[in-house]
């Protein structure tokens, strides 16, 4: 295998290689990619720090990751072992070999590998705009292999399922229940993994069908029901080309395949590459940084978990906005260093007047002052257009579908309102970003939307008029204690932000007042060592004008 490279840069900057000695080309309009393999992750069922299978990182893979500044889009390529997985993701890079194949019976892909460096694709997005991302591709142990530790078998597959913005599940020859099993898990994602609530968790689910046939006729029923949620791709293999398509894609040539093969295959990876959906971090696209730190805290997570079953996706905003506060902290303090040298320089070296370093850390204070006020107002902006949207998305789906709509689906009574009301907060609640300006959007819903609500109701007879305003009191009353715990919140805030500048004021007074009292004891101490040798002066002066006195008044000696 081709050695792993520590950067972007290692790789990019190589010169092509003639293409019979570096891979055997797939063509057909899809590019040829250069690099080498690299394993980004794999399992070890030994003892390690005093604890069995746990998942373990390769830091050169995340080294290289971390470099790139693009958005990133991440395939997953998933699938039963020896069933032909590896091959597809070497097509997606416009070849026939890289990823391992083998003709053994065991697997031969063990862990994730990811091709080194993950290739640069641009798209059109639905406004028109072209955005250049990253795509990295990775290989996945096959899963089902009768010596693999199960539990690794679901983690690995529902890890895969956490980190991709699309995730290909390779079905070949033969759709049994275990597959079954997969696919139900790929719709029902949300009941084995606990997404964070600041966080959308999307991504795009692509079946690859080989040669398919159903064990019974449930089966069929089951994949015709479930395959409404994926985008199916099938990829006819006939028996001539089964043996060969198993054991030797690497060494095959295109005008050796079925025409409708490749066909096929050529369609299925352009799709794919077409429509590709970056990874979002809630809103914000994911780069380098912040993949791997959420990587590296999902690992953590599955290493930390003893129910397999049931996994927790850790907050992407909290995980990557506490690495990228760390690390603009370190830089800041960094600056600072240099500033001050170079503050220390003009002068030619120490000691310098405590005045001119004074302002400048003055000045530097009411820069960090400023700019954390206009992020919190930039900040309070988005935090409420976000959730407003939610808002707007949630009451058009659940209560405004049943106001204005025909009779079929209408609200027929009180109670179809209050039910569609608790739908929306319920969704609501889960969907938007917590914050005190979530809590006014909910308020301000209660105040006008509700009302709004139940009086068409009551105008069109569905509610009478007494019930109407019993609804409107108690959601008066409700509106009046969330509008009280939004300014207890608000408080609360305020008040932390006081106590931690008042903590730092008195920190500041309290460093200034140790400076102050070392410069008073070096003032005493200089005034002292002064006056001392002024004594000492003195006292030398006085007894060189005596001696001069005397040899004036003393007589002459002939």
């Amino acid at each position: 295998m081709t050695r792993p490279f520590n950067s972007l840069s290692d790789i990019e900057g190589i010169k092509p290689i003639d293409s019979t000695k570096d891979g055997n080309r797939f063509g057909r309009g899809i590019e040829f990619r250069e690099g080498a393999l690299i394993k980004l992750l794999s399992y070890s069922e030994k003892s390690v720090n005093g604890k069995f299978g746990q998942i373990l990182l390769n830091p050169e893979a995340l080294n290289i990751l971390q470099e790139i500044n693009e958005p990133l889009a991440i395939i997953s390529v998933v699938g039963s072992f020896r069933r032909g997985k590896s091959w597809f993701a070497n097509v997606l890079h416009g070849r026939h070999d890289s990823f391992n194949l083998g003709p053994g019976v065991e697997g031969c892909t063990r862990g994730i590998y990811m091709w080194s460096p993950p290739f640069k694709l641009s798209n059109e997005q639905s406004d028109g705009k072209t955005i250049q991302k990253r795509v990295i591709v990775l290989d996945s142990e096959g899963i089902d292999d009768p010596n693999q530790d199960p539990n690794w078998a679901t983690k690995l597959f529902i890890l895969c399922l956490v980190i991709s913005s699309t995730f290909v599940y390779n079905i070949n020859r033969i759709v049994g229940n275990i597959d079954i099993g997969k696919l139900c898990l790929m719709t029902n994602l949300n009941e084995f993994i606990q997404e964070p609530k600041d966080g959308d968790f999307l991504l795009r689910l692509v079946i690859l069908l080989r040669d398919f046939i159903f064990e019974s006729p449930e089966t069929a029923m089951a994949i015709e029901r479930i395959f409404s949620d994926f985008d199916v791709y099938s990829l006819p293999v006939t028996p001539w080309m089964q043996k060969k398509l198993l054991q030797h894609m690497e060494e095959v040539k295109n005008d050796e395949l079925d025409e409708d093969f490749v066909n096929e295959v050529e369609n299925a990876i352009k799709s794919i590459f077409s429509q590709l959906p970056i990874k979002y971090i809630g809103s914000s696209t994911m780069q380098g940084i912040s993949f791997v730190k959420f990587l590296e805290n999902t690992v953590e997570r599955m290493n930390s978990s003893e129910v397999s079953s049931l996994l927790s996706i850790p907050s992407e905003y909290e995980s990557v906005i506490q690495f990228v506060a760390q690390e603009a902290i370190k830089e800041s303090i960094e600056k600072y260093k240099e500033r001050m040298n170079a503050l220390i320089n003009e002068g030619g070296k120490l000691p310098i007047l405590w005045k001119k370093s004074s302002n400048f850390t003055e000045q530097l204070g009411k820069e960090m002052c400023k700019f954390k006020e206009e992020l919190a107002v930039r900040n309070s902006k988005e935090l409420t257009i976000y959730n407003e949207n939610i808002a707007k998305e949630l009451w058009i789906e659940y209560v405004e579908i049943g106001l204005y709509s025909n009779e079929n689906n209408s609200f027929k009574n009180a109670e179809d309102l209050q039910y569609a009301l608790k739908l929306f907060e319920s969704n609501y609640n889960k969907s938007m970003k917590e914050s005190p300006e979530a809590d006014k959007i909910i308020t301000s819903y209660k105040t006008n939307q509700y009302s709004a609500a139940i009086d068409y109701m009551a105008r069109l007879g569905r509610i009478n008029k007494e019930l109407a305003k019993t609804m409107y009191t108690r959601e008066v009353a409700h509106r009046k204690q969330l509008e009280a715990s939004a300014r207890e919140e608000a408080l609360r805030i305020e008040i932390e932000l006081w106590s931690r500048e008042r903590e730092e004021y008195e920190k500041n007074i309290e460093i200034k007042t140790l400076e102050l009292q070392a410069n008073i004891r070096q003032q005493k101490q200089l005034h002292h060592e002064e006056e001392k040798g002024s004594n000492k002066i003195k006292e030398n002066l006085w007894v060189c004008i005596k001696n001069h006195i005397r040899k004036i008044l003393s007589p002459c000696k002939h």
